[in-house]
């Protein structure tokens, strides 16, 4: 994780002093690109291992609540 976080932000950071290189438009370009870049990996790029719950899967506060009672 930490290896792929490293690279993400060396990326981020190499493409933003290449676009200050080039001009102050083409900086706002790439910030662009690694702001969608960053809002899809932080999207898509998550996975616990765990499958999504479904509709009736999902706890309700009282659920929850009531385990806790009982584990305390």
């Amino acid at each position: 994780m930490r290896v792929t976080v490293t690279a993400l932000v060396l990326a981020a950071l190499a493409a933003l002093y290449g676009g200050w290189l080039i001009g102050r438009w083409a900086l706002g370009l790439v910030l662009i690109a690694v702001g969608a870049g960053v809002a899809a990996w932080a999207v898509f790029g998550y996975d616990d291992g765990q499958p999504s719950p479904q509709a009736g899967e999902m706890p309700t506060v009282a659920s929850i609540l009531e385990r806790e009672r009982y584990i305390s």
